[in-house]
């Protein structure tokens, strides 16, 4: 399974744009690296800098290494910023 991953207050909390602060949320990211151990592919999406234009992919990748996140691949500038997603596909991170 392909899974797309959310990151700021889903595998991090995360105070409004804060990244540099963001703290690891352990237990959500032990859920997601046990996914990729299952064998699905982990791509982690972030809205990181889509509004503000302001690139964070190193930052953002560097915290994905030193959290030790699984991941195949990391999205960046391509999400939509939104207050809402509505998918039939679509799960809290407290549902997997």
């Amino acid at each position: 399974m392909r899974i797309y991953v959310d990151i700021d207050n889903t595998i991090c909390k995360t105070e409004g744009n804060d990244y540099i602060n963001s703290k690891p949320i352990s237990d959500n990211i032990e859920k997601i690296n046990k996914l990729y151990n299952e064998g699905n592919t982990i791509i982690y999406w972030t809205a990181r800098g889509a509004v503000s234009k302001i690139d964070y992919t190193d930052l953002t990748l560097n915290q994905l290494i030193e959290w030790k996140c699984l991941f195949h691949d990391l999205k960046m500038n391509t999400k939509p910023a939104y207050d809402l997603l509505i998918c039939d596909k679509t799960k809290r991170i407290e549902e997997i």
